[in-house]
């Protein structure tokens, strides 16, 4: 791709997105974050004198997979100012008055002026992207200007762009980076196979920033006064192709237990829907019960921030999103040790999920079926729920330790 098609490409993108945005609330809030982007950045780079380091994250994920190390730095670097900007507008709306950083901003789309203008204003340090974008004229203007450039946690996979005949143009952008952190061999395998060979193989840091949430959750009273002592399952950032399959379990009540449903997005009109279908008696966490809580037999988390908080403790999981577009944080549920379950059907980029399956702590389910014989078959026999228990706890263990390895490489790149 040369770089005229690139930028007409973005020129296309940001042209869709204004036409959306009287129709798409996402388009709508990242055109908005587009248009002030420049008044904030101003306002708070105009007179910063700081050594600035700059932590790139497209969405939550890519954020909270980047927090250990944004952590971390903060505690080497309390005198550095600590720079997070967001691509989408998920990540920004939750995080942008995150209290852990110094300032959090969209990333004004990519461009020649734009990000001229931006490392111009900022003038970064050190510039760390997690996992995903790679934006042309951020990286090469980032390399020109001679600023130390990671890429942390990625990982690649041999169908991608840049490993195709005609993929140079993005290859090119991976030559930019002076240091690649991957969280496996066959990542840095295929990078060498190119001839990127600034490359480590550190891991996920998504273990770390898991183990280090759950010696920081607390109880929620609400979710305690609702179970009341009983047995549970959480039903994690679900869609309507997942409830598709468990409502009707949860109907059956063939297993004794509550039910938690944590939805990935909060949309009214699905929820009502769900608790519609649903017969047993449920209630909605954000509204007045005229019963007491453990009155009730399923619990609709209609607000955000809670999951973590839920997991603990939990003896069954069902992670949504596999039957769609991807599935979803699974190591968010595997750090507590509950029985795991999540879709057949997208799941295999995500190596992780591959490797709950492999140790025998996560299975797959197609159907409601597969998900009642399951369930059904481990809570009858506690002793195997205790042992896969066991196992998730070692798993997460065995493979924290990412950060320790980036922060050694970022040591040695910055000064104090």
């Amino acid at each position: 791709m040369r770089v005229w098609l690139y930028s007409f490409a973005l020129f296309l993108y940001r042209q869709t997105l204004r036409g959306l945005s009287k129709f798409h609330t996402k388009a709508n809030l990242w055109n908005q974050g587009q248009n002030e982007v420049w008044q904030g950045l101003e306002n708070t780079f105009a007179h910063q004198n700081k050594p600035v380091a700059w932590f790139h994250t497209a969405s939550m994920g890519e954020f909270e997979q980047g927090r250990p190390i944004i952590e971390a730095y903060k505690k080497q670097f309390p005198s550095h100012f600590i720079l997070v900007t967001f691509f989408s507008p998920s990540g920004y709306e939750v995080r942008k008055n995150f209290a852990g950083v110094d300032f959090v901003s969209y990333l004004p789309l990519d461009g020649a002026q734009s990000s001229a203008r931006f490392l111009d204003l900022v003038k970064p340090q050190l510039a760390i992207f997690v996992k995903y974008e790679f934006w042309h004229f951020y990286l090469t203007g980032l390399a020109k200007r001679q600023v130390p450039l990671l890429l942390v946690s990625a990982i690649f996979r041999p169908k991608q762009v840049f490993f195709a005949w005609y993929g140079g143009f993005y290859r090119n952008l991976l030559r930019q980076f002076t240091h690649l952190f991957v969280q496996d061999e066959a990542s840095k395998d295929l990078l060498e196979s190119i001839g990127i060979k600034q490359v480590q193989v550190a891991g996920d840091t998504r273990f770390d920033r898991v183990y280090a949430q759950s010696k920081q959750v607390s109880s929620w009273d609400l979710l305690d006064q609702f179970l009341d002592g009983q047995a549970f399952a959480v039903l994690g950032s679900v869609w309507q192709a997942d409830m598709d399959r468990i409502i009707p379990l949860i109907n059956k009540q063939s297993l004794p237990i509550k039910w938690v449903i944590v939805p990935h997005e909060i949309h009214d009109t699905e929820l009502e829907k769900w608790k519609k279908s649903i017969q047993l008696s449920s209630v909605y966490s954000q509204g007045d019960s005229a019963e007491p809580w453990s009155n009730h037999q399923v619990l609709i988390v209609n607000e955000v921030g809670r999951l973590s908080s839920i997991y603990q403790g939990a003896d069954f999981a069902f992670i949504g999103g596999a039957y769609g577009a991807g599935l979803h944080n699974t190591l968010e549920a595997a750090v507590f040790g509950p029985v795991i379950a999540f879709g057949d059907l997208n799941y295999l980029k995500f190596r992780e999920a591959c490797a709950l399956l492999e140790e025998g702590i996560a299975s797959t389910v197609s159907s409601t079926e597969d998900l009642e014989k399951y369930w059904l078959d481990l809570w009858n026999n506690p002793s195997r729920r205790a042992q896969i228990k066991a196992k998730s706890v070692a798993f997460i263990n065995k493979n924290r330790g990412a950060t320790d390895a980036i922060m050694h490489v970022l040591i040695s790149n910055q000064h104090d």
